[in-house]
């Protein structure tokens, strides 16, 4: 047994000396230090959970427990580095109470939970904190003395406490107890995050602070020996054996709490880093422009986006994880939402085959006339990803589109048949206008002879107006009926096998007359050799002289060159025929529009030159008819050029001449 006196400065028995073992000493405050950081640990896990009250109680108690037992263990270590002898250096055999000293603990785990209240809340006020900090050196303080009630010897043991050192070792800690809690909470990065250092500084400080209160009250006690003995020792146990089983145990807690703590919170992290990269995904998919989902390989929802989820949803029918593929489908054909699902057990086999084996994309028409574009892909040990894009707009600018057509198309049969109705009736018209034409110039160049036999000079002047006229009214009739023939498909052709020299002669004797009037001289660049040209030389020779007409109308005193020459392209053969001036050439704007009927290059040219516009008009639909092209090139002052491709033998269909 012991006894404990306070303030018991004169007693009789032997007086104790005692001494310390320093590196136990060390490894009590390392114990200490180490059971506070793995607290302070298993705080930042509580202060991060959820609101959940069963998982902060057992971590409550997971942490209160790894504190107390750090600091019970500190005690014991610390006793047991503690040696008391006599003046004659006798050593003295100290055994410690069972019951005692498992009691001794439960102060030190009332401390913990102090201290995991202050070290798990996010936010504390300064008089919470003191409050909380005497409450944890009170535990710790009373742990210490109960502690040491627990020791015996196999005489009696007197321990002589003195006040002062009692109350400094409280005090003491005590207020290393705040000081740890406040540096706790200043060196937080924040109410949500501490830092390492935080945790590092507080722990030393809280671990030393139930340290000094150790070895305060310690070096406060005085030891003495009584005159009995005790003989009932059953219940004690040896010092050694007691530290080494509490320091076992200390050890396996804490590090059990730090890698708990450490494990824990890595997988939370993972966890969260798992959440923060699923919320990530489901972001971008909500992102995306067009229904998407995802199916396991048994065809269950892993995934949608809200869009996927409103199609597919009605009224009874939600779509949501885990939901099965054919049970979505089987929904879609018994409400019909689609088209095609009135055979509703056909077009459900049908979809699935379609989703079971994706080959290439399909259209949905649902019934709220919305079209979806459906495609879906398999991936290998993934699942099934499907994308419905909706192609509305698409399809009713299609629908606008070939509606569009229709109407062009009967647009461009009316303009058909109103342009066959013209032509025809210029052509009916021209042959009915020509019989009289005829018949007025006839009578006119008799009228004429007539009285230039008869001397009757004043009528010869008005006769001949006459005849030149009507003349030149013929000439008009006959290119309108020539027109007209090729525009409602009734220009025949004649082809023939000819010689080019011969006739390009033939023509130039046919110009020459108009050639004299102008004073224009023509110069023909032609081969002898050249051979022949089998196409309809009615036509030909109607195009040439033309353009040697209307060269030679623009050209005043100048020269004028026709040249003919032969080329293949693509295996084919072509004669190129080239009608160049130096007469008064026209614009770029003028040149656009020559070939146009009834078009000449301006009014002023009409006037002077005379002309109806319709001589190039017939001689492109020549060239066009006979499966060749005809192109012009000018410069005002410089003259013009004229070209006629044609091929060397006509066919019905002919390629058009591409140039070299």
């Amino acid at each position: 047994m012991n006894l404990l006196h306070l303030f018991t400065p004169h007693h009789s028995g032997i007086t104790l000396y005692d001494s310390y073992d320093e590196s136990l000493v060390l490894l009590s405050v390392i114990i200490s230090c180490l059971g506070v950081y793995a607290t302070l640990g298993i705080a930042d896990r509580i202060r991060a959970l959820d609101d959940n009250p069963l998982t902060e109680k057992i971590w409550l108690s997971a942490g209160a427990l790894t504190m107390g037992t750090g600091v019970w263990a500190m005690h014991f270590i610390g006793m047991l580095a503690f040696t008391l002898k006599t003046a004659d250096n006798a050593p003295i055999i100290v055994l410690y109470d069972l019951v005692t000293t498992l009691c001794s603990v439960v102060p030190a785990i009332l401390a913990g939970v102090v201290v995991l209240n202050i070290a798990s809340r996010r936010t504390v006020s300064q008089k919470r904190l003191l409050f909380y900090g005497v409450l944890m050196g009170a535990g710790i303080g009373m742990m210490h003395y109960i502690g040491m009630m627990t020791m015996q010897s196999d005489k009696e043991l007197i321990m002589l406490i003195d006040m002062t050192g009692f109350v400094i070792s409280v005090v003491v800690a005590a207020m290393l107890g705040i000081t740890s809690l406040y540096a706790n909470k200043v060196l937080s990065t924040d109410k949500y995050t501490r830092t390492k250092w935080a945790k590092i500084v507080s722990a030393i400080t809280m671990g030393f602070a139930g340290a000094a209160m150790h070895y305060i009250a310690m070096s406060s006690t005085t030891f003495s020996l009584g005159n009995n003995t005790i003989n009932d020792t059953d219940f004690l146990l040896n010092p050694q054996y007691l530290t080494l089983g509490i320091s076992l145990a200390a050890f396996f807690i804490i590090s059990l709490a730090i890698v708990v703590t450490v494990v824990d919170i890595r997988l939370e992290k993972a966890a969260l880093s798992e959440q923060i990269s699923r919320t990530h995904t489901l972001a971008a998919i909500e992102s995306i422009p067009n229904a998407f989902a995802l199916y396991d390989m048994n065809d269950h929802l892993i995934v949608c986006n809200n869009m996927y989820r409103n199609l597919m949803s009605t009224e009874h029918f939600k779509v949501k994880e885990g939901i099965q593929f054919k049970d979505l489908i089987q929904n879609l054909a018994d409400n019909q939402l689609v088209y095609g699902t009135e055979n509703s057990h056909e077009w459900v086999k049908e979809r699935l085959a379609k989703h079971y084996n994706p080959q290439k994309d399909f259209i949905h028409h649902w019934k709220n006339e919305k079209w979806m574009q459906v495609c879906e892909r398999r991936v290998w040990n993934v699942g099934t990803v499907a994308v419905h894009t909706d192609i509305t707009e698409l399809k009713q600018t299609e629908q606008e589109l070939a509606q569009a057509m229709q109407k062009a198309q009967q647009a461009q049969l009316v303009a058909e048949q109103a342009n066959s109705a013209k032509s025809a009736f210029l052509a009916n018209m021209s042959h009915e206008l020509r019989t009289p034409m005829n018949a007025i110039i006839g009578y006119s160049e008799m009228l004429l002879e007539e009285a230039e036999d008869l001397g009757q000079n004043d009528f010869i002047a008005d006769l001949t107006k006459i005849r030149i006229a009507g003349k030149h009214l013929l000439d008009v009739i006959n290119n309108i009926l020539d027109i007209s023939k090729i525009e409602a498909g009734k220009m025949e052709i004649y082809p023939e096998n000819f010689d080019l020299t011969k006739t390009i002669h033939e023509i130039a004797s046919t110009i020459q007359p108009l050639l004299d009037k102008k004073e224009n001289k023509l110069i023909i660049n032609i081969n002898d050799n050249i051979g022949t040209l089998y196409t309809d030389l009615t036509k030909v020779k109607q195009a040439l002289f033309n353009l040697l007409s209307n060269a030679n109308k623009f050209t005043d005193a100048g020269e004028i060159n026709l040249t003919i020459t032969k080329t293949s392209n693509n295996g084919d053969g072509w004669v190129i025929f080239s009608v160049k001036d130096t007469g008064i050439g026209m614009t770029a704007e003028q040149l656009d529009k020559i070939f146009e009927s009834f078009t000449q290059a301006d009014n002023s040219t009409t006037r002077k030159y005379g002309g109806t516009g319709l001589g190039l008009t017939i001689t492109k639909k020549f060239c066009n008819v006979l499966g060749g092209s005809i192109e012009a090139s000018s410069l005002v002052g410089q003259g013009s050029e004229f070209i006629i491709t044609l091929p060397t033998f006509y066919k019905k269909v002919t390629k058009k001449f591409v140039g070299l």
